[in-house]
């Protein structure tokens, strides 16, 4: 662990020791040797918290968790985000939710979903996000990651400069299919809609990209023709150096939770005939 982190220049780890196995180059981490099914003490939990904090995706793997366990996991990264708070989908348990391959709760359908961050057409995007594999298809349906904040670093000095000035429109409409290629440029009167900067930066000074294939709708103050240019130019950043992405092939008993706004993930295809069942809580 102390070499992991010297590695990437940051501070020493926290007291409570962890076993934490590195996922990419710049992000994640497996964590070992923890059984979310009990009760998490105050020590771990905090050193769970600051591994999240550092490294920005958790990976536990061959957990057994009940919807309340995962909910009490969840609470160390923040506060969870109910619902019915933010769209008209049934809701099956006050904490969780469950993706799966079929439509009717709401959740994206059975193709593959580019990389994206979710919730940007929201005022405050959600902090991050739980998953919990309970049913996993035998191909496909697999869930990767890019780090959206080193992917800056591929990006031209000037247009890094250009966009700090820049902000975006984003909008969703519940009723599409967001798994097909789109035009957003029309807009929908049934989309919600926010606009945010095209970097975020958190409180710690970190900038991520936030533009996405799926929910960008345009950058604001630009034609239609700049917006286009500008919008492939800096999502092409996010592409082209593995040691950026890293790729999940679940498991059932998997547990991952991310940092929403400082990555983006995306989802491969697969066939919704084999059962694909994911316990979702967001987090905010």
């Amino acid at each position: 662990m102390t070499g992991l982190a010297t590695a990437r220049g940051e501070s020493a780890p926290p007291p409570a020791a962890l076993d934490l196995r590195p996922l990419a180059d710049t992000f994640g981490v497996e964590v070992r040797g923890v059984d979310l099914s009990r009760p998490i003490d105050p020590a771990s939990g905090a050193a769970l918290a600051a591994a999240f904090e550092r490294h920005r995706l958790l990976l536990l793997r061959d957990q057994t968790l009940s919807p309340e366990r995962q909910a009490a996991f969840a609470r160390l990264f923040g506060t969870i985000a109910i619902r019915a708070d933010y769209d008209s989908a049934p809701n099956r348990d006050a904490d969780t939710q469950y993706v799966s391959n079929t439509r009717d709760d709401g959740i994206l359908g059975t193709g593959e979903l580019d990389f994206h961050s979710d919730q940007l057409f929201l005022p405050d995007p959600l902090k991050a996000l739980m998953l919990y594999g309970i049913e996993i298809p035998a191909e496909g349906g697999d869930t990767h990651f890019v780090d959206s904040c080193a992917a800056l670093e591929r990006m031209p000095a000037a247009l890094r400069d250009c966009a700090r000035t820049l902000s975006c429109l984003h909008a969703y409409d519940f009723k599409a299919d967001y798994t097909q290629r789109m035009d957003h440029a029309a807009g929908d009167a049934n989309a919600r809609n926010a606009v945010h900067p095209m970097l975020y930066r958190d409180d710690a000074g970190r900038e991520a990209l936030w533009v996405n294939h799926l929910t960008t709708v345009r950058v604001e103050g630009t034609t239609p023709q700049e917006s286009k240019a500008l919008i492939a130019e800096t999502r092409r950043c996010l592409y082209g150096e593995e040691r950026l992405i890293y790729r999940h092939k679940w498991r059932v008993g998997d547990i991952l939770v991310w940092n929403n706004r400082l990555l983006q993930h995306a989802r491969t295809p697969f066939d919704p005939a084999q059962p694909r069942t994911l316990r979702r809580t967001p987090i905010i």
